[in-house]
Protein backbone atom coordinates (compact mmCIF):
# COMPACT_ATOMS: atom_id res chain seq x y z
CA UNK A 1 0.00 0.00 0.00
CA UNK A 2 1.34 2.93 -0.46
CA UNK A 3 0.05 6.74 1.61
CA UNK A 4 0.04 9.52 -0.64
CA UNK A 5 0.18 12.22 1.90
CA UNK A 6 0.91 16.06 1.95
CA UNK A 7 1.28 17.79 5.65
CA UNK A 8 0.13 21.59 5.58
CA UNK A 9 0.76 23.46 9.22
CA UNK A 10 -2.45 25.00 9.92
CA UNK A 11 -3.33 28.57 11.44
CA UNK A 12 -7.22 29.20 9.96
CA UNK A 13 -7.76 25.60 11.78
CA UNK A 14 -11.80 26.54 11.94
CA UNK A 15 -12.02 27.97 8.61
CA UNK A 16 -10.16 25.24 6.96
CA UNK A 17 -12.74 22.78 8.73
CA UNK A 18 -15.32 24.72 7.17
CA UNK A 19 -14.17 25.09 3.80
CA UNK A 20 -13.77 21.34 4.11
CA UNK A 21 -17.21 20.46 4.65
CA UNK A 22 -18.15 22.84 1.88
CA UNK A 23 -16.21 20.64 -0.53
CA UNK A 24 -18.25 18.12 0.25
CA UNK A 25 -16.29 16.27 3.01
CA UNK A 26 -18.15 14.53 5.82
CA UNK A 27 -16.66 14.78 9.51
CA UNK A 28 -16.01 11.24 11.04
CA UNK A 29 -14.24 10.33 14.21
CA UNK A 30 -12.28 12.21 17.05
CA UNK A 31 -9.34 10.37 17.86
CA UNK A 32 -6.71 10.65 20.15
CA UNK A 33 -3.44 8.97 19.09
CA UNK A 34 -0.61 8.24 20.85
CA UNK A 35 2.76 7.20 18.87
CA UNK A 36 5.40 5.03 20.38
CA UNK A 37 8.37 5.00 18.00
CA UNK A 38 11.32 2.94 17.91
CA UNK A 39 14.77 2.63 16.99
CA UNK A 40 17.78 0.15 17.10
CA UNK A 41 21.37 0.43 17.18
CA UNK A 42 20.91 -2.58 14.62
CA UNK A 43 18.80 -0.21 12.49
CA UNK A 44 18.60 3.58 12.61
CA UNK A 45 14.98 4.50 11.09
CA UNK A 46 15.73 8.57 11.31
CA UNK A 47 18.72 7.91 9.19
CA UNK A 48 17.30 5.65 6.92
CA UNK A 49 14.03 8.02 6.72
CA UNK A 50 11.89 5.17 7.83
CA UNK A 51 9.98 4.58 10.89
CA UNK A 52 8.25 1.92 13.38
CA UNK A 53 5.76 2.48 15.97
CA UNK A 54 2.90 1.00 18.34
CA UNK A 55 0.06 3.65 17.86
CA UNK A 56 -2.97 3.48 20.25
CA UNK A 57 -6.00 4.90 18.93
CA UNK A 58 -8.73 5.93 21.66
CA UNK A 59 -12.19 6.97 19.53
CA UNK A 60 -13.51 9.47 21.10
CA UNK A 61 -16.69 9.72 19.20
CA UNK A 62 -17.42 5.88 19.24
CA UNK A 63 -15.72 5.59 22.75
CA UNK A 64 -13.88 2.42 21.70
CA UNK A 65 -9.85 2.10 20.98
CA UNK A 66 -7.16 0.03 19.06
CA UNK A 67 -3.65 -0.16 18.84
CA UNK A 68 -1.37 -0.94 15.39
CA UNK A 69 1.87 -1.71 14.56
CA UNK A 70 3.07 0.35 11.85
CA UNK A 71 6.44 0.45 9.29
CA UNK A 72 6.95 3.02 7.11
CA UNK A 73 9.36 3.58 4.41
CA UNK A 74 11.29 6.10 3.29
CA UNK A 75 9.70 8.99 1.26
CA UNK A 76 8.92 8.22 -2.34
CA UNK A 77 9.28 12.17 -3.48
CA UNK A 78 10.60 15.32 -1.94
CA UNK A 79 7.19 17.63 -2.41
CA UNK A 80 4.81 15.28 0.05
CA UNK A 81 4.76 12.78 2.81
CA UNK A 82 4.33 9.76 0.18
CA UNK A 83 5.60 6.41 1.82
CA UNK A 84 5.27 2.79 1.50
CA UNK A 85 3.20 1.80 4.53
CA UNK A 86 2.50 -1.69 6.48
CA UNK A 87 0.25 -1.61 9.34
CA UNK A 88 -1.61 -4.54 11.46
CA UNK A 89 -4.05 -4.25 14.51
CA UNK A 90 -2.61 -5.82 17.87
CA UNK A 91 -4.07 -7.15 20.48
CA UNK A 92 -1.82 -6.72 23.29
CA UNK A 93 0.56 -2.64 22.82
CA UNK A 94 2.21 -4.16 26.01
CA UNK A 95 3.08 -7.37 24.49
CA UNK A 96 4.28 -5.97 21.53
CA UNK A 97 6.61 -3.08 23.11
CA UNK A 98 8.26 -6.47 24.71
CA UNK A 99 8.88 -8.27 21.64
CA UNK A 100 10.16 -5.28 20.18
CA UNK A 101 12.41 -4.72 23.36
CA UNK A 102 13.32 -7.88 23.43
CA UNK A 103 15.03 -7.49 19.54
CA UNK A 104 16.55 -4.32 20.65
CA UNK A 105 14.25 -2.27 19.37
CA UNK A 106 14.42 1.22 22.48
CA UNK A 107 10.91 3.22 22.33
CA UNK A 108 12.58 7.09 20.84
CA UNK A 109 10.02 9.35 21.01
CA UNK A 110 6.19 9.77 21.62
CA UNK A 111 3.71 11.97 19.36
CA UNK A 112 0.69 12.16 20.88
CA UNK A 113 -2.65 14.15 18.99
CA UNK A 114 -6.01 14.82 18.58
CA UNK A 115 -6.99 13.99 15.28
CA UNK A 116 -10.69 14.92 13.39
CA UNK A 117 -10.99 13.21 10.06
CA UNK A 118 -13.10 13.70 7.17
CA UNK A 119 -13.79 11.86 4.29
CA UNK A 120 -14.96 12.15 0.73
CA UNK A 121 -14.61 9.21 -1.65
CA UNK A 122 -11.08 8.51 -1.78
CA UNK A 123 -9.16 10.73 0.10
CA UNK A 124 -9.27 11.57 3.91
CA UNK A 125 -8.66 14.78 5.59
CA UNK A 126 -7.24 15.04 8.72
CA UNK A 127 -6.94 18.04 10.64
CA UNK A 128 -4.46 17.57 14.12
CA UNK A 129 -3.86 19.39 16.92
CA UNK A 130 -0.53 17.95 18.04
CA UNK A 131 0.82 18.32 21.06
CA UNK A 132 4.06 20.96 21.53
CA UNK A 133 3.34 21.55 17.38
CA UNK A 134 -0.01 23.37 16.53
CA UNK A 135 -2.24 22.78 14.37
CA UNK A 136 -1.91 20.56 10.86
CA UNK A 137 -3.92 19.53 8.39
CA UNK A 138 -3.17 16.07 6.38
CA UNK A 139 -4.85 15.28 2.78
CA UNK A 140 -4.37 11.35 2.52
CA UNK A 141 -5.06 8.90 -0.24
CA UNK A 142 -4.15 5.23 -0.28
CA UNK A 143 -2.97 3.78 -3.63
CA UNK A 144 -2.46 0.33 -4.36
CA UNK A 145 0.05 0.64 -6.86
CA UNK A 146 3.42 2.74 -7.11
CA UNK A 147 2.00 3.48 -10.63
CA UNK A 148 -0.88 5.77 -9.25
CA UNK A 149 1.16 7.77 -7.08
CA UNK A 150 0.76 10.67 -9.59
CA UNK A 151 -2.50 10.70 -9.59
CA UNK A 152 -3.29 10.67 -6.25
CA UNK A 153 -1.01 13.17 -5.34
CA UNK A 154 -2.18 15.50 -8.77
CA UNK A 155 -6.17 14.57 -6.79
CA UNK A 156 -4.40 15.91 -3.61
CA UNK A 157 -3.01 19.33 -4.91
CA UNK A 158 -6.68 20.05 -6.63
CA UNK A 159 -8.39 20.10 -3.38
CA UNK A 160 -5.17 22.18 -1.80
CA UNK A 161 -6.01 24.95 -4.15
CA UNK A 162 -9.73 24.86 -3.24
CA UNK A 163 -8.54 25.29 -0.11
CA UNK A 164 -6.56 28.02 -0.79
CA UNK A 165 -3.52 26.24 0.20
CA UNK A 166 -0.85 25.49 -1.83
CA UNK A 167 1.63 22.46 -1.98
CA UNK A 168 4.33 24.96 -1.60
CA UNK A 169 3.06 25.23 1.81
CA UNK A 170 3.67 22.07 2.72
CA UNK A 171 6.26 19.98 4.86
CA UNK A 172 8.03 16.99 4.27
CA UNK A 173 8.86 16.62 7.55
CA UNK A 174 7.25 13.64 10.23
CA UNK A 175 5.29 15.18 13.46
CA UNK A 176 8.68 13.16 15.05
CA UNK A 177 10.97 14.97 13.34
CA UNK A 178 9.26 18.43 13.82
CA UNK A 179 9.22 17.37 17.66
CA UNK A 180 12.82 16.64 17.44
CA UNK A 181 14.15 19.60 15.83
CA UNK A 182 12.28 22.15 18.33
CA UNK A 183 13.74 20.15 21.61
CA UNK A 184 17.11 20.35 19.31
CA UNK A 185 17.68 16.90 19.44
CA UNK A 186 17.36 16.27 15.68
Amino acid sequence: MIEVEVKIPLFRRSQTEQSLMKLGFAPGDLIRESDCYYNSDLHDFMESDEALRIRISENLTGLSSRAELTYKGPKLDTVSMTRKELETEISSPQTCRLILEALGYRPFFPVNKLRQYYHRDTVTACVDQVEGLGSFLELEILAEEESERAEALKKIETILDDLDLSLSESTTLSYLCMLLKKRGSA
